[in-house]
């Protein structure tokens, strides 16, 4: 379900920060994705945990997160129809990327031992903007 990039942290005092970006296809993902990863590349101990709302990864996000210069991790999971908001629906009714935020979240719970690597989760979406500023004071 996940892929990794294997790089290893920058600087073992400095808690890792394990972003959580809910993803899916439209057509400015790339243009978005490229956008806040342009701010992920200035932070020291960064892990950008990517999961798309797919069946499958995506050549798209799989290729631009292996270019990208983060280390990543890369999920996928489709949300189910029952949790989808119909077009007649406003938009407040049903969280969206709820089940790509649990995943990763799991995918934490199971992949780094918190006696080992300290850290702090962050949900980033992809189409929203981050100042450099708000990682330096986490």
């Amino acid at each position: 379900m996940g892929d990794e990039d294997d790089e290893s942290s920058d600087d073992s005092d400095i808690p890792t920060i394990f972003a959580i970006t809910p993803t899916y296809k439209r057509f400015t993902q790339k243009a978005e994705l490229t956008r806040v990863s342009q701010t992920f590349r200035h932070i020291v101990n960064f892990h950008w945990i990517v999961i798309e709302d797919s069946k499958e990864k995506t050549s798209l996000v799989r290729n631009f997160l292996a270019n990208c210069g983060l280390k990543y991790t890369h999920l996928n999971i489709r949300t189910p129809k029952v949790m989808q908001r119909s077009r007649k629906q406003p938009r407040w009714a049903k969280s969206r990327g709820l089940e790509q935020r649990n995943l990763g979240l799991s995918w934490l719970r199971k992949n780094v031992d918190p006696d080992v690597t300290r850290g702090v989760v962050y949900f980033a979406d992809d189409d929203n903007t981050y100042d450099v500023r708000i990682f330096e004071e986490v």
